[in-house]
């Protein structure tokens, strides 16, 4: 028979009364500890009543300052008056609240509950503080990276077009080969075949006074020769283009570098350009140092550079009788390139931003931003340098330098 006497068994229900309210304050305790935000509870004069770990290292309080220190005393005079306002307005709405504030140049949110006792009087306030720099900083940088999507992504769009128009067009170079190899294996047969025929029939054709499309024999058997010399001449002139399309589309994919003359690069280049120059300038020059030395690099990409600045050169022109000089030469052991426009040159501010890929001052849809970055990344590549002087109004000189191979 179980003999526990009722104060015994008082005894143990407070035990365990007394356990469980210990293991419920241990929770408490290790809840708002595993909370990384300064996290306490206030009454109305300031006086800290409960503090989270956090709150007690971030305001320097000791467990001796419960119930004693104020939070008023550990803020600024400024960041007391607006956690005081805040507190204020809580206590007329009868809820929670939250505010942003700066302190020691970080951006901090304060959030505050109305504590009640039984009768639904306020007797506390329960505060988190929230440090929300990053978060505001990522919003500034997705707001103006908004502000500036609408023009990012015409730029994008742009690039996309050009690098598909560059796939279309080495399509197309192969296209135009394959018909233009049968009038360039044919042009030279018939222009064989008219100096055989004139060797064999000339006497008799001219006796005859043979007139055909409104020529005499004279006139054809003049003009005849011109015809066929014009149709092979064109047509080598297209293998050229062809072949320099095909090469400048897919360049070499090892990017071994070779001896390659300066000079040949600019002629390439301008067999890419002629139309462009034509229908820019009527005062186009070339000045090619003969006895330029060679440089270490890959063709295709230093067309490109010499493509990319003679267009920058082209579109920088207002009108055709403005000038554009293209230059060759050698300055010690540096193999020198310039390219020099009477164009309407280059603000100061601009001309510190224009190797910033997408950065361009075309405003229609000739400017990508892409051309000069990629050609600073080229010359760079190629153990170069490159140097803009411009003056708005009067034109622009770029120069790029490139180091001689040695021996040469």
């Amino acid at each position: 028979m179980d003999k526990t006497t009722a104060p015994e068994l008082e005894n143990t229900a407070l035990e365990q009364e007394f356990s469980e309210i210990n293991l419920e304050k241990e929770l408490h305790e290790t809840l708002i500890n595993a909370v990384d935000d300064p996290l306490f509870l206030i009454n109305g004069s300031g006086i800290l009543l409960k503090a989270n770990a956090a709150a007690m290292e971030r305001y320097g309080f000791q467990k001796e300052d419960l119930f004693h220190g104020s939070i008023w005393e550990r803020l600024t005079a400024s960041v007391a008056k607006e956690w005081q306002e805040e507190i204020a307005k809580v206590i007329r709405k009868r809820s929670g609240s939250r505010f942003q504030f700066d302190h020691n140049q970080r951006i901090k949110e304060l959030l505050i509950w109305p504590a009640f006792d039984a009768k639904g009087r306020l007797s506390a306030f329960t505060l988190m503080e929230k440090d929300i720099t990053r978060h505001i900083r990522a919003l500034e940088r997705h707001n103006l990276f908004q502000e500036e999507t609408p023009c990012t992504n015409q730029q994008m769009l742009h690039a996309s077009t050009l690098i598909n128009l560059g796939t279309l067009v080495a399509g197309m170079a192969h296209e135009i080969s394959n018909p233009n190899a049968f009038i360039m294996t044919n042009a030279p047969l018939l222009q064989r075949l008219w100096t055989d025929l004139l060797e064999t029939m000339d006497d008799r054709l001219e006796q005859a006074e043979i007139q055909a499309g409104g020529f005499t024999y004279q006139d054809i058997r003049e003009t005849i020769p011109k015809l066929l010399q014009g149709i092979n001449d064109g047509a080598s002139r297209i293998d050229i283009i062809v072949k320099s399309l095909r090469s400048f589309s897919r360049p070499d994919p090892c990017g071994a570098f070779t001896p390659v003359c300066l000079n040949t690069v600019v002629k390439t280049a301008l067999l890419f350009l002629n139309n462009e120059i034509r229908k820019s300038t009527s005062h186009f020059s070339t000045a090619l140092d003969k006895a330029l030395p060679s440089v270490a690099g890959i063709p295709q990409r230093l067309e490109q550079v010499v493509i990319n600045l003679l267009l920058n050169a082209c579109q920088a022109l207002t009108r055709p009788d403005r000038e554009i000089i293209l230059a060759t030469s050698t300055r010690n052991t540096t193999v020198i390139l310039t390219v020099t426009d009477e164009g309407c040159g280059i603000e100061q501010d601009n001309l510190d931003r224009i190797y910033e890929p997408f950065f361009t001052t075309k405003t229609d849809i000739k400017g990508t931003g892409l051309g000069l970055s990629i050609t600073k990344k080229i010359v760079k590549e190629h153990h170069g340098w490159i140097e803009f002087q411009s003056e708005p109004g009067l034109g622009t000189r770029v120069t790029v330098g490139f180091p001689a191979m040695k021996g040469e």
